[in-house]
């Protein structure tokens, strides 16, 4: 009995010490960054919006679409009276305070060692990628928090066969996917490994396969109902791309493909080689879908990744199995789709390939008498690769944010303002909704060439080093001194004008 209360006490201690560690680099990371990413802008606009009604906030901007996240920031607003920017924050480290926990979790599930336990915390905490996006104010962070939670569950039902964890499996799936609309393809695909459990008769499959289904049919019953009674009210926030992908997907991916291969031939290779270009460009596309993972992951993390599966460390669950055959379907399918890949896109798949990462920690570390060095190289490579998410060792954009305040601050309301920067529009205030279309036609400097500058109060020209050059032909044009300039350490900067009165 003493055994089995320290083994509760050492696994409690391991869940307290990493929610308590990531609610401070949640922290950490909230305070160091000064200026909002440009997807942020969205998200914390529709819901300010949203006091005027859903329907109005889902149809600012493209994220708005799929609503749930700027909801719950509305909503926390409401109830705490934070800023918009700090119930952001404040949500963000709730979600990543679960995926932490929930992390440790499915390590917890395959081993009741304390130190593996402790070494999955460790993992978790210094994963350079998880770390670089918590000051993100997207939706990622609610997703990511329950698709870890809809695995634990899963791990559990098909150990326990409990109706209540799959249904909730179902919830969490389903909350998972009201923050993205990727987490729709896992509930509907995921309940298919069902049949796939050679142990069990088919009866015992099929009984599986429904008690997985359960909410999922409820949901879209209604969710039916609802269409055909509403014929007059078709949109469905993104549900409608869902069901693209899920009957067009393979077409459109095979489609781009051909699409691009020809370009590359085309563009690219010669007359000789135009026939291989099919070829190489699935090659190109291998190499940069592997190199985005490994880099994703960390170097140190993929090679503890390939170390654990040659050791055979821990064996492939099919819970595990399953959800990273999804992501990969997913994830690749965007590449071909959209020849684009954004970090954090990748997150989802590097937390199921962490997995292996603990069991590979404490296999070098049982080596400790034979040889120390690659345990303790290991454990250096992960806190060195680590420091890039937790602390910012790039140039500072704090002068955009003091850009914008000086003009939400010294310029009058009514004045007419150009900026080719989203974020210093945004600071400003004083763009209101109107920032969603203006921004996108700021953007091209054509806007003030050849004097129509002059139709405006207030110039903020944001000039990065790099696009001094193509910035140089308006501001001989402007021909006068700013009134005022914000510069950072690398000489990137926001100079504001104000118009001459004539």
């Amino acid at each position: 009995m003493f055994r089995k209360l320290t083994k509760v006490r050492m696994g409690g201690n391991v869940y307290l010490t990493a929610a308590f560690l990531s609610i401070i680099l949640s922290c950490w990371v909230a305070l160091r960054e000064s200026v909002i990413n440009p997807d942020a802008i969205c998200y914390l606009q529709s819901a300010a919006a949203m006091s005027g009604g859903l329907k109005a906030a889902m149809h600012l901007c493209g994220q708005a679409m799929w609503p749930f996240y700027s909801m719950l920031i509305y909503g926390v607003v409401s109830i705490t009276h934070l800023s918009w920017t700090g119930a952001a924050y404040f949500l963000n480290g709730f979600f990543s305070c679960i995926s932490v926990l929930m992390f440790i979790a499915i390590i917890h599930f395959f081993t009741h060692q304390s130190r593996i336990l402790w070494f999955a915390a460790a993992v978790i905490l210094l994963s350079h990628e998880f770390d670089s996006v918590r000051y993100y104010i997207i939706r990622d962070h609610g997703f990511w928090a329950f698709y870890l939670t809809s695995i634990v569950l899963l791990l559990h039902y098909f150990r326990d066969r409990t109706y209540s964890a799959a249904l909730l499996w179902s919830i969490s799936m389903i909350v998972a996917t009201l923050f993205r609309v990727e987490g729709g393809i896992f509930l509907l695909v995921v309940p298919w490994i069902s049949f796939f459990e050679t142990n069990q008769i088919w009866v015992q499959r099929f009984k599986s396969f429904l008690h997985l289904n359960t909410i999922t049919i409820i949901v879209a019953v209604f969710l039916s109902v609802w269409h055909f009674s509403h014929p007059y009210h078709q949109q469905l926030g993104r549900l409608h791309e869902l069901q693209f992908q899920l009957q067009h997907g393979v077409t459109s991916l095979i489609d781009n493909f051909n699409l691009k291969a020809a370009q590359l031939g085309s563009a690219v290779l010669g007359p000789d080689s135009i026939h291989d270009a099919k070829f190489v460009l699935l090659i190109m596309l291998t190499g940069w879908y592997l190199v985005s993972i490994a880099t994703n992951l960390s170097l140190i993390y993929s090679i503890l990744i390939v170390y654990a599966w040659i050791k055979k460390l821990l064996k492939m669950h099919r819970v595990l199995l399953i959800y990273l055959i999804v992501n990969l379907v997913i994830t690749a399918s965007f590449l071909v789709q959209h020849f684009f890949f954004s970090k954090r896109y990748l997150i989802a798949l590097s937390l199921i390939l962490m997995v292996w990462v603990p069991f590979a920690l404490e296999e070098l570390l049982q080596q400790w008498r034979i040889r120390k060095w690659p345990f303790v190289l290991a454990l250096f490579l992960m806190i060195v690769s680590s420091l890039g998410g937790i602390f910012d060792f790039g140039y500072s954009k704090r002068y955009i944010r003091d850009a914008g305040s000086w003009l939400a601050q010294n310029t009058p309301g009514n004045a007419v303002i150009y900026s080719n920067d989203y974020q210093v529009m945004y600071y400003s205030e004083r763009f209101g909704i109107e920032i969603f279309t203006k921004h996108l036609a700021y953007a091209d400097l054509n806007v003030i060439a050849h004097g129509k500058w002059k139709q405006y109060d207030y110039l903020a020209l944001r000039i990065d080093q790099q696009e001094l050059p193509r910035i140089s032909a308006i501001l001989k044009e402007i021909n006068q001194q700013p009134i005022v300039i914000f510069v950072n350490k690398r000489g990137d900067q926001v100079r504001i004008y104000r118009r001459k009165k004539e």
